[in-house]
């Protein structure tokens, strides 16, 4: 049998590529792209982050995912945590499939080990941006997720506070900026101080939850050129992270991003992005005038088959087909160039 010459083999393959494409859009309407999931493995056994990967990739191929980005959770000192290291042998097998972030171990657990920003000495800066420097030549195509304010949701998911315009994340901001790569801020919205609602006084919080927009207003304006995407738009536990305050923001500075995590109509949040199955009225005022800069985050857990027990990435794992099916019914709602853009381009 005479084989083909590279130029055809080549071209064969690019058709197979558009065809390929062409199914996926035939079946899922929108293949989309998640900027936000996690991988829950064994600390010091790399087999158990290959399991968490082809769990992700099973859920992709599903759902129509075209790829992911993967982050370490914002963890702290006190935690056994871990970093990208950990997850990058895995993330090898699928190199079109996956990209990752770093920093959500190794910068987060720092930046909450100084979270009194009177203790960050000249000293810790430099070595917080080297730090940082390493983890964008190590491969990482930006930063998270770093936490500002993270509330304790179930046991063994810790409290974590720092202001978001911290010395540190001022810091973080302008290697950002320096690299031209985004920063993943978890930060609970509190437009002043609160209590902490009912549903989460048992966990680890404080009584009063400090406020949180106004440092988010500072560390927006330090550095115009540092890319902030705003985590969990669209499923807010304290009920301040509204599409009014979001689109008052993203009018007001155009380094802000956020991306959006879409839940069902009975999960327990607040300014959902859908109410009875369609797109909450304020929510498409706001997509549509900044549909360029919303992406879309499931913070999806995929979790190894070899771990058992009930930590927090095994019970959040458990919401990852409803938040993903809702994801699919929110794009299927919008307009075709908004669902484009919010689905893929601004992630691309």
């Amino acid at each position: 049998m005479k084989r083909l010459p590279p130029v055809l083999c080549l071209f064969s393959l690019l058709l197979l590529e558009v065809f390929d494409a062409a199914k996926a859009q035939a079946r899922f309407g929108i293949e989309f792209i998640v900027v936000h999931v996690h991988l829950i493995g064994g600390r010091d056994n790399y087999e158990d982050y290959e399991g968490a990967t082809n769990n992700a990739i099973g859920h992709m191929d599903r759902l129509g995912i075209r790829k992911a980005i993967i982050l370490p959770p914002p963890q702290i000192i006190s935690q056994d945590w871990y970093d990208y290291p950990a997850f990058l042998h895995a993330l090898s097998e699928y190199p079109d499939r996956f990209s990752f972030l770093g920093g959500g171990g190794k910068l987060n657990a720092k930046l909450h080990k100084y979270n009194d920003p009177s203790s960050v000495t000249k000293d810790v800066k430099r070595t917080f941006a080297d730090q940082a420097e390493q983890t964008i030549r190590d491969g990482a195509i930006g930063f998270g997720e770093i936490a500002s304010l993270h509330i304790s949701a179930v046991p063994g998911h810790p409290y974590e506070f720092v202001p978001a315009d911290h010395p540190l994340l001022r810091v973080l901001a302008d290697v950002a900026a320096k690299f031209n790569v985004p920063i993943d801020l978890h930060m609970d919205a509190a437009d002043d101080e609160i209590p902490i609602p009912p549903r989460f006084k048992d966990e680890d919080n404080p009584p009063i939850l400090p406020s949180t927009i106004s440092s988010l207003r500072r560390l927006l304006k330090h550095n115009p050129n540092a890319k902030i995407v705003w985590a969990h738009g669209g499923s807010d536990p304290l009920g301040s992270m509204s599409p009014t305050i979001i689109g008052k923001l993203m009018d007001e500075y155009l380094n802000l991003y956020v991306s959006l995590r879409v839940v069902g109509g009975r999960a327990p949040m607040h300014n959902k992005l859908l109410g009875f199955g369609d797109i909450v009225p304020e929510w498409i005022v706001i997509l549509n005038r900044h549909s360029d800069r919303f992406v879309i985050g499931s913070d999806s857990f995929f979790v190894s088959p070899n771990l058992r027990g009930s930590g927090p990435g095994i019970r959040f794992a458990q919401r990852n087909v409803p938040k993903l099916r809702a994801t699919r019914h929110f794009l299927s709602l919008l307009p075709p160039s908004v669902a484009s853009s919010i689905a893929r381009d601004n992630a691309l």
